[in-house]
């Protein structure tokens, strides 16, 4: 398999969508992987046969997950929502991680990973955060620092135990779905990155590496080492 097929969820009903979903494929071509973008009328029936075809699955940047699915009514701060997208995407990783596909949860995808798991999140961080969380005019540049498990699936792709990163979520992984565990966080103890226990190849994180990596090559690796288990 010389270009890995990587299934991507498609960002709908955003009118960035051209541009967020250009900056993941060229990360992933440039670590020389194949990209499809998988609709959210992809029926059920389908849903096994695409999750064949494709060698592993990313997890893009979104909206809100509702939150209804972790159990919690909606409070003041918590953005906009589509529940449909929420369904097709947990659907779409419920059927990737069953069969053992290799992951790359971004963003919003690392917070769907952990509702996946039973996790809760913070609906807005804002009035606890210490550095700016959400800095969409700098997203090609860091803003923060976070510290890595040196013996994480993390640390050891990115061979250190700390790494400064940008930031554009108001949202934050709170209670941690059991057989997840945190393998990085910011300085105000934030998760930035999670694994799930024994899985063969699950990178979450919660910044935008996609954004970074054009001028900060130790972000590209997440994407190298991610097309490297997929092929």
């Amino acid at each position: 398999m010389i270009y890995p097929l990587i299934g991507i969820p498609a960002i709908e009903k955003n009118p960035l969508q051209p541009f967020m979903q250009y900056a993941y494929t060229r990360c992933l071509r440039r670590a020389g992987a194949s990209v499809q973008f998988l609709s959210r009328n992809i029926s059920s029936d389908n849903l096994a046969e695409t999750t064949d075809k494709c060698a592993g699955f990313l997890f893009p940047g979104g909206p809100d997950i509702h939150p209804k699915l972790y159990g919690r009514l909606a409070q003041p701060g918590c953005g906009r929502t589509d529940p449909a997208q929420d369904s097709f995407e947990l659907s779409l990783l419920g059927t990737a991680i069953k069969a053992q596909k290799p992951l790359f949860c971004i963003g919003r995808g690392m917070q769907l990973l952990n509702v996946a798991f039973g996790g809760t999140l913070l609906q807005d961080m804002k009035r606890r955060q210490e550095y700016p969380h959400y800095d969409l005019l700098h997203r090609a540049y860091a803003t923060h620092p976070v510290d890595i498990d040196p013996d994480s699936l993390l640390g050891q792709v990115l061979k250190t135990d700390t790494i400064t990163v940008n930031s554009l979520h108001h949202q934050a992984a709170d209670m941690i779905g059991d057989g997840l565990w945190i393998s990085a966080d910011s300085p105000e103890g934030f998760p930035e990155a999670l694994q799930i226990e024994g899985y063969p190849f699950c990178l979450a994180v919660q910044w935008h590496p996609e954004h970074m990596a054009a001028n900060t090559p130790v972000q590209q690796r997440l994407f190298q080492a991610f097309v490297e288990a997929c092929r």
